[in-house]
């Protein structure tokens, strides 16, 4: 073969192998487009879990907390009373329960579905009733033996018992006495179903009991829940009163 020859062979193969590269190039290229617009097609279709919704609703809790995002753990922005109305934008899913997310007295936040009727409040509970409905589930409890850390009808301890009774009209307290000071507001004018907060032997807070009116206790204290009145022992451990109102 003459010189020429070899050479042309030679450019020729060169070509090939370049194109070759080039076509292989640009189909990974495609392929890397393609498989990165799905994965965008998914991310978002995940993270695109509350539908819009459009409505007012009322609340039906004695009490119902406004949160952060749509967890019980995130942070309480605001408690709102039963039949207040809230404007809903959002629906969301999470686990078994459902959260809208709403506006209410210049907030927006979470609140818990199970606790909103559609259409705005039509009748007006006034906030010292709506709270009494409180005192007279704690009621339900007397005789119930207190049982240190305990947190359920099978025993409780003071914050255990505040905690479940709450829990029941919709409101979230956080789980010692300590934290539920830290969570509601301060007030000089309880209402039966407000907290009332000790510090037996002073300094930080050992006690918390729902305030029932007319000077009255229904708490988780000696060996039971019980009814009492403030005007003997207690009088002299009153630390301050707290309420969602």
């Amino acid at each position: 073969m003459n010189t020429k020859a070899i050479f042309t062979a030679i450019a020729s193969g060169a070509l090939a192998l370049t194109i070759g590269f080039g076509q292989a190039k640009a189909a990974e290229n495609v392929e890397t487009t393609a498989n990165g617009s799905n994965n965008n097609e998914i991310t978002m279709v995940s993270s695109s879990q509350a539908t819009a919704i459009s409505g007012k609703y009322h609340v039906t809790a004695s009490s119902l907390t406004l949160r952060a995002n749509a967890t019980t753990n995130s942070k309480a922005l605001a408690y709102i009373s039963k039949n207040t109305t809230v404007s809903a934008k959002y629906k969301k899913v999470v686990g078994s329960k459902t959260w809208f997310k709403v506006t209410v007295k210049g907030k927006t936040g979470w609140m818990s579905a199970a606790y909103l009727k559609k259409g705005s409040s039509v009748k007006k509970t006034s906030e010292s009733n709506a709270l009494s409905d409180i005192v007279n589930t704690g009621k339900q409890y007397l005789g119930v033996p207190y049982v240190y850390g305990g947190t359920t009808p099978a025993g409780f301890d003071c914050s255990g018992f505040t905690r479940y009774v709450y829990a029941k009209h919709g409101i979230t307290l956080p789980r010692t006495s300590r934290a539920q000071r830290a969570a509601v507001k301060y007030t000089s004018n309880p209402q039966p179903g407000d907290l009332v907060f000790f510090n037996v032997g002073g300094g930080a807070i050992t006690h918390v009991a729902i305030y029932a009116g007319n000077g009255m206790l229904v708490h988780a204290a000696g060996n039971r829940v019980q009814f009492q009145t403030m005007s003997t022992y207690w009088k002299y451990y009153v630390h301050s009163y707290g309420t969602v109102r």
